[in-house]
């Protein structure tokens, strides 16, 4: 399994380049095109051909990045929240200062995540991981107190259910927690909504098949690009050497 990184550069560094669970909604739908991605997910493996082309020398801009930043400030007050509301004492939080990568392994050179929760079993694999969410406009965590099942989360977050359940293929965890947290609601019990997932296979084989045309995409750019034949992260250190 793989080691938590205590730099948080490393951290960034072990994603440079690669696909992962935050941003692989852009990968998902094509909204009936022909074409087997958007432009936003064309975009998004010119972005990821460019990265392996690149020496990372600065952490990169997140998007959106005032809402990222009050996310991770209220990650550990909701995390505390959901653990005192389930009596889950087993977890492990994965919080700002301690974030662990993970490879997907059949795509490990290309794709992978990094997981807010996990429970690591006595046999030190992982049965089980959680996302958290804490949105600053406080309207979105009141609309999500209606919602009920996973579908909801698919159908109003599709970019969440996608994280997840791609977290899921990682790690293969079968069951996992969706939170959504505002500490300034007035009502405690409705600080913390909790909505449990199951993996969703036909959804998880989906995304598995896209991620490989994807990673065949990064590889074709960068060809045309640098005019030379790279098929893998191999080659591509391989023509840095000359």
């Amino acid at each position: 399994m793989n080691k938590p990184f205590t730099d948080i550069d490393n951290w960034h560094e072990a994603r440079w380049g690669n696909f992962t669970c935050s941003l692989n909604d852009k990968l998902v739908d094509n909204n009936g095109a022909k074409a087997p991605f958007t432009p936003g997910g064309y975009s998004y493996i010119k972005q990821k051909a460019v990265e392996c082309c690149i020496r990372m020398e600065e952490r990169p801009e997140m998007e959106e990045f005032k809402n990222f930043l009050w996310g991770k400030v209220y990650e550990l007050p909701a995390f505390e929240a959901y653990v005192q509301a389930t009596n889950n004492k087993s977890l492990t939080y994965l919080g700002t200062h301690t974030p662990l990568y993970l490879d997907y392994e059949p795509l490990k050179d290309d794709s992978g995540g990094s997981p807010d929760v996990i429970n690591i079993t006595p046999s030190f694999t992982v049965d089980f991981v959680a996302e958290i969410k804490c949105p600053k406009n406080p309207a979105i965590h009141f609309e999500r107190l209606k919602w009920t099942n996973q579908w909801d989360i698919k159908e109003n977050l599709r970019e969440t259910y996608t994280q997840i359940q791609n977290l899921m293929m990682i790690t293969g965890a079968k069951d996992a927690d969706f939170i959504s947290y505002d500490g300034r609601m007035l009502s405690k019990r409705h600080q913390v909504k909790i909505i449990s997932v199951k993996a969703d296979k036909k959804f998880q084989d989906n995304l598995h098949y896209r991620l490989i045309s994807a990673i065949e995409h990064k590889y074709k750019v960068i060809s045309q690009y640098l005019e030379v034949d790279v098929k893998n992260k191999q080659q591509l250190k391989q023509l840095a050497l000359r």
